[in-house]
């Protein structure tokens, strides 16, 4: 599971990277049909829809490395099996939003998918679909934490950043 799980991060990574190329460029464009007075409508939806998926597609790695967004004033003070239950108890509500976040990211797509961009013929079930590949990806990485932590309870600590910046600024 683990080279699947590698395998789909770079994948997730590569797009990523072209969602914030294309940001960037249709930004560019954006200011410069401004500042010349060029006609470029196309940019202000390819920017916005780039900008959907730069954050849909980068959030997956983030859940696959416990990088998200997470509570740990309780999980700080918990020891043994108690830190044990509240992590899996975590994992498993992190699982169950992200497969939730890919069944209605499908709906989305399906609804949005006869729609069109105002500005071009493509459909707007493409502006949408990082929904359900966040939601699936996520869920697929989460399924990979929950396992390894089964597996090796130990891997998982609370790290504090601040604490962790300062020693890194003492070296």
């Amino acid at each position: 599971m683990k080279r699947i799980c590698d395998i789909i991060e770079k994948i997730m990574y590569g797009i990523g990277m072209v969602a914030v190329a294309v940001f960037f460029v249709c930004t560019v464009v954006q200011v410069c049909s401004r500042m010349f007075g060029f006609q470029a409508s196309f940019t202000e939806e390819v920017a916005n829809t780039a900008l959907a998926w730069c954050c849909f597609i980068g959030a997956a790695p983030m859940v696959r490395s416990s990088e998200h967004f997470k509570f740990t004033a309780l999980t700080e003070k918990l020891k043994g099996k108690l830190f044990f239950i509240d992590e899996m108890i975590c994992l498993i509500l992190v699982f169950i939003f992200n497969v939730v976040v890919a069944y209605y990211g499908i709906m989305l797509v399906k609804q949005f998918s006869t729609w069109q961009m105002t500005s071009m013929p493509v459909s707007r079930g493409w502006c949408w679909l990082c929904v359900p590949l966040f939601g699936i990806t996520a869920s697929i990485f989460t399924l990979e934490n929950i396992i390894d932590y089964i597996r090796h309870p130990e891997s998982r600590r609370i790290v504090n950043a601040v604490d962790e910046a300062m020693k890194e600024a003492d070296l």
